[in-house]
């Protein structure tokens, strides 16, 4: 992330940290999930958590539908944790989700792990299965992240393999990687901006 970048986004969680408790979800949705929202990942996962005894998770229940599905979008909640003061879920575009799924080398790591092939509902039910007992880290798959770097973070190949930092870690092309970790946080800083300016609605 460039200097720019990471001040803009510093700014925006100062912005939003006071705000009340549905402004605050719906600004951390609109930004955090800005490249889903615009179409250009297939889903993004985010932890709606801010203050100890505030039920986010209600708040999430009750309005994400109307939230999300003008804006085409899904949702499904994971590791529903004791208490109610964060809401940890997976956002998602439905085809673009589909396709991320469906390609052969994802398919070939879903399988090995027990998931369902070709049924985007039934991967999102044991996907949130695997949540009772640990962090799945094959959902590096169902958030589009290339399947080459999901197989080698799920090897636990050395750090020296890492080719440049960003939303995941790089085993295959940095190149690609690069161009696509920019994308993401320009959409980010462009939502965050927005919201900022008062000209996004939260």
């Amino acid at each position: 992330m460039t200097e720019k970048n990471a001040d803009i986004i510093r700014k925006f969680m100062d912005y939003i940290k006071e705000a009340d408790t549905e402004s605050f979800i719906r600004g951390m949705l609109y930004c955090f999930c800005a490249p889903t929202i615009k179409g250009i990942k297939a889903s993004t996962l985010i932890n709606f958590r801010r203050r100890k005894g505030e039920n986010i998770r209600e708040l999430w229940r009750l309005h994400a539908d109307e939230w999300l599905e003008p804006l085409g979008l899904e949702w499904i909640l994971l590791g529903e944790y004791s208490g109610g003061d964060n809401a940890l879920v997976l956002v998602y575009r439905r085809g673009l989700l589909a396709k991320a799924l469906g390609c052969d080398k994802a398919c070939h790591i879903l399988k090995s792990r027990g998931y369902p092939l070709h049924d985007v509902d039934a991967c999102l039910e044991c996907l949130k299965g695997k949540f009772c007992y640990g962090f799945p880290h094959e959902i590096g798959i169902f958030l589009d992240y290339p399947p080459d770097d999901v197989k080698g973070f799920l090897e636990d190949r050395g750090a020296e393999n890492l080719a440049c930092p960003g939303y995941w870690k790089v085993y295959g092309n940095p190149d690609e990687a690069r161009r696509i970790f920019s994308e993401y946080r320009k959409a980010e800083c462009e939502a965050a901006l927005l919201i900022m300016a008062g000209r996004a609605a939260i």
